[in-house]
């Protein structure tokens, strides 16, 4: 069976997908890959020139760090196995009174900035000066965590059936379709579809197992996935699939040579 892919609900910072026709090492692959290996921007070093500010170079350094950074996709092949050795040099300087934030950052290349510029990095009392380079470089996940491009998490997709015998089985339709779930009629039963979370009023608790069944769907999952900002959502998820494409066809590759 070939994967399919199914969009259940797309924002600007997240995506809601279903995989069907993969098993549970695929699915954990592809989360581990998302997380470990699709490369952004971040800040590896700073140089401090001045800092009066309460805080020690080393935190003022980590808060910068961790700030998320534009990645260019057209510019960069970051869906191969090797990264472009490419540095961004981001600069700021600071005088009190005031705080600084992410946006106070001048950077060396437009494409490569915060995601975010409201972002606090410290606050300055009267005459406080704070003044620094920060270099930033693509990195991935598995190194530090301020290379992740952002978070994702899957679930098995499940059908939930309820007899129609249960009393008040009509209050589990309108909770479920208050939360967005697919629910269907028979003359029998009601089948939920849990594409998101859902959890039964404890009042059906005695019917689960007989009345209530809960019912997985083999091989189908619900991945949602949300972005920090350094790249477009469904981006991530493309470049994921790439680099395990990648991955795939260089061990396989590895296995040839060791047959030859």
């Amino acid at each position: 069976m070939e994967p399919k892919f199914q969009i259940l609900e797309k924002r600007e910072d997240s995506i809601k997908f279903i995989v069907e026709g993969v098993d549970v090492p695929f699915a954990n692959a592809l989360r581990r890959t998302i997380l470990a290996d699709v490369p952004t921007f971040a800040v590896d070093e700073v140089e401090f020139f001045e800092n009066d500010s309460a805080l020690f170079d080393e935190i003022i350094a980590h808060r910068v760090g961790m700030i998320p950074l534009t990645t260019p996709v057209e510019r960069f092949s970051l869906d191969a196995l090797e990264l472009d050795e490419y540095t961004v040099t981001l600069s700021l300087e600071a005088e009190g009174p005031g705080m600084v934030y992410s946006g106070d950052l001048k950077s060396s290349d437009e494409g490569v900035k915060p995601a975010n510029p409201n972002i606090p990095i410290v606050k300055l009392a009267e005459g406080q000066r704070l003044t620094f380079n920060a270099y930033a470089k693509l990195g991935r996940g598995k190194d530090h965590a301020k290379w992740q491009p952002g978070f994702v998490y899957y679930k098995y997709l499940t059908r939930i059936h309820v007899s129609k015998e249960v009393p008040d089985w009509k209050e589990l339709k309108e909770l479920a379709e208050r939360r967005g779930l697919p629910a269907e009629e028979t003359d029998e039963e009601l089948v939920i579809t849990t594409i998101k979370a859902f959890y039964l009023p404890r009042k059906f608790d005695a019917y689960v197992g007989e009345k209530i069944r809960e019912e997985t769907v083999p091989n189908a999952f619900v991945f949602t996935v949300e972005t920090n900002g350094e790249l477009p959502v469904e981006e991530i998820v493309t470049i994921a699939l790439k680099i395990l494409m990648r991955k795939s066809d260089r061990f396989i590759s590895e296995l040839h040579k060791l047959a030859d």
